[in-house]
């Protein structure tokens, strides 16, 4: 899902969201997920808006009598408060039936109304029909106010309508929010002041009564018994009274602070951009892993913007934009691996056993210079062989030949993977390997010369432990060449493999062959020499050996041994009388050549080179090569 489509596959899981949320669905969780992120907004401190609850409570119940009680007791109240009177009273009882004591007990109330003048409000439920009977309204100081509670579908308290609202008609300073608004609580059930109904009615001078002079009160039940309670969102598994959630609705509209719900529009932008913004990565980004990376930081930041806009009092969506977030990335994330990565795990595994964890790597973050229809390359290439494999293969049975064959590849392919090698192919006991690509690299004929030396250490390596096990020592031959190749998928229709081509593997190959008749190991090019580097760093040693035509070949190329460091001190002994009896040699001085020869197979007799430059000079001192230019032709592979 890249590019253009990936975008609109975005926009378009967006839209789908948005519609989620204009029907409603999840709205439950949505509101869920909001009261996880509720902050308290504390008790309004400002002068006349403190909040006193006095509280008809089970203590209260037990000393004042039977419920529900006298009107004759509420309107003892309103006399002791009288004296230091509130700034409001808000009463949360419904008072639409007359008494049960009778109507001189609803006109002890109505006097009571009449003569303290304190400004009060009555509780109504005009949604239901329920309002205070008539005559309570009489005086001009007795207003009505709503107070049904909006409760959501699983039971909880979390908005609330404010028009003409119990809450709202205890204070002025009420501000124009939407309705069924959060509400922005203050606390957690007990976080207003409360006082027993009863203290408040003691006689004689009364303390407790006077603190409440100046005070927004509000009469409510918070008696277990009476039930006058609810599930409210910040209730933390309380249930909190009807007359304190009262007093927090009073307390938002007397601070000023309610959330700031976020509109239509707003909430279907943020859905859209989180959905937008999972494709976005996976169009720019390379990689499944760096893509999923980047979206889930994009989804942190999400959240970390909406968790400090809550803490704000600013209501921004949680699940929707998280919905649409989670299905565009899971979309971007099935269409890749199921489509744009293929390719790629194609070509891993192509290449994933035969090339090193780097040149993998490097492979998959770069796949587009990877070009599998055939390109070409500046290459180094290398071939080994095992000398006498014929002979060895009769000394064993069929399965101790393919046990020690296994054993041996391992220590020659590890050896190529760590130089950042391509394994191309196994030919019975011969191995090709070559650098450069898929991946180019300048470093390519290095690599080739220091894996060869590698191996030629590890060869040694290798024979000595199959001396412990009682196996047969083998000796191998090493050739390398570097030059221009094409590299690709090549095959049939059916089976195919990456791999190159072209005369520089030709030569590599020949190469090989030769290092039988120098009595060497590793036979390298003077195409490779010329542009390797690196080599004395690793304490890498090279010599030339020979100038020569090889077979099927017309132009002449002069070879190096290549030396590793193990060999490297006995060498130096030999090498500047070897250098000169090989300048006599190109030059056709036979004796001359002969001389130093003797000379140096008196301190290294094994040395392959000298033995073959030995037995050239003699055959030539009997019948000399005609145009002899210094370049030896083999006839044979």
């Amino acid at each position: 899902m890249q590019g253009r489509a990936g975008f609109v596959a975005g926009i378009v899981v967006g839209l789908v969201v948005c519609l989620f949320a204009y029907i409603g669905l999840f709205t439950g969780f949505e509101y869920f997920l909001g009261d996880q992120l509720l902050s308290p907004i504390g008790v309004s401190s400002g002068e006349g808006n403190e909040i006193v609850i006095i509280a008809i409570d089970d203590e209260s119940i037990g000393k004042i009598g039977q419920w529900p009680w006298p009107r004759a007791t509420y309107a003892e109240l309103l006399d002791t408060l009288s004296d230091n009177p509130p700034k409001i009273i808000g009463i949360d009882v419904l008072f639409a039936e007359e008494s049960r004591l009778g109507v001189r007990d609803d006109d002890k109330l109505v006097k009571a109304f009449k003569d303290s003048q304190l400004p009060v409000v009555l509780a109504s439920r005009e949604s239901e029909n329920i309002t205070p009977l008539p005559k309570f309204l009489e005086s001009e100081n007795v207003k009505t106010g709503e107070v049904s509670l909006l409760v959501d579908p699983d039971g909880i308290v979390r908005r609330a309508n404010l028009s003409d609202s119990f809450a709202s008609n205890l204070t002025p300073n009420t501000y124009n929010l939407k309705p069924a608004s959060r509400i922005a609580w203050a606390g957690s059930p007990g976080t207003f002041r409360q006082v027993p109904f009863w203290r408040v009615l003691e006689g004689g001078e009364n303390e407790l009564a006077g603190s409440l002079a100046g005070k927004i009160v509000l009469v409510g039940s918070t008696a277990t018994d009476l039930h006058d309670e609810q599930r409210t969102a910040i209730d933390r598994g309380f249930a909190m009274p009807g007359v304190e959630i009262q007093a927090n609705l009073v307390n938002m509209l007397t601070s000023g602070s309610g959330y700031a719900e976020s509109g239509g529009l707003v909430r279907a932008l943020l859905i859209i951009l989180a959905a937008i913004l999972p494709a976005l990565a996976f169009m720019f980004l390379p990689g499944m892993l760096r893509a999923i990376l980047v979206c889930l930081a994009i989804y942190a930041i999400i959240l970390i913007i909406t968790v400090i806009a809550w803490g704000a009092l600013i209501a921004l969506p949680i699940l929707y934009p998280f919905l649409a977030w989670l299905i565009s990335a899971l979309a971007q994330i099935i269409y890749r691996y199921f489509g744009a990565e293929s390719s790629k795990r194609q070509m891993r595994n192509l290449f994933a056993k035969y090339v090193s964890h780097d040149v993998l790597n490097e492979i998959m973050r770069n796949p587009g210079e990877v070009k599998l229809g055939g390109e070409e390359k500046k290459v180094s290439i290398l071939f080994s062989d095992i000398r006498g494999f014929t002979t060895l293969s009769e000394t064993m049975t069929p399965t101790q030949l393919t046990s020690f064959m296994n054993r041996y590849l391992t220590v020659m392919t590890d050896v190529i993977l760590r130089q950042r090698g391509v394994v191309d192919k196994y030919i019975g006991d011969a191995i090709m390997a070559f650098w450069g690509a898929p991946i180019a690299s300048e470093q390519h004929a290095s690599d080739a010369i220091l894996a060869a030396a590698g191996m030629s250490e590890a060869l040694d390596k290798f024979n000595d432990e199959s001396r412990k096990l009682n196996l047969p020592e083998i000796e191998i031959g090493i050739g390398i060449n570097s030059g221009d190749v094409v590299a690709g998928n090549m095959g049939s229709v059916e089976r195919m493999s990456y791999t190159i081509m072209g005369d520089a593997v030709n030569l590599a190959s020949r190469l090989e062959g030769l290092t039988k008749n120098y009595g060497v190991r590793v036979i390298a090019s003077e195409q490779t020499l010329a542009i390797s580097n690196r080599l004395s760093e690793e304490g890498i040693t090279t010599r030339e050996i020979d100038r020569v035509r090889v077979k099927g070949k017309s132009l002449p190329v002069t070879i190096f041994e290549v030396i590793p460091a193990s060999m490297k001190e006995e060498f130096e002994n030999i090498r500047e009388r070897f250098d000169s009896a090989r300048g006599y040699y190109y030059k056709g001085d036979w004796d001359k050549c002969l001389k130093l020869l003797a000379e140096i197979e008196t301190i290294l007799p094994s040395d392959g080179p000298t033995k073959l430059l030995r037995e050239r000079c003699l055959q030539f001192k009997v019948m000399s090569p005609p145009s002899w230019e210094g370049v030896y032709d083999h006839k044979s592979k």
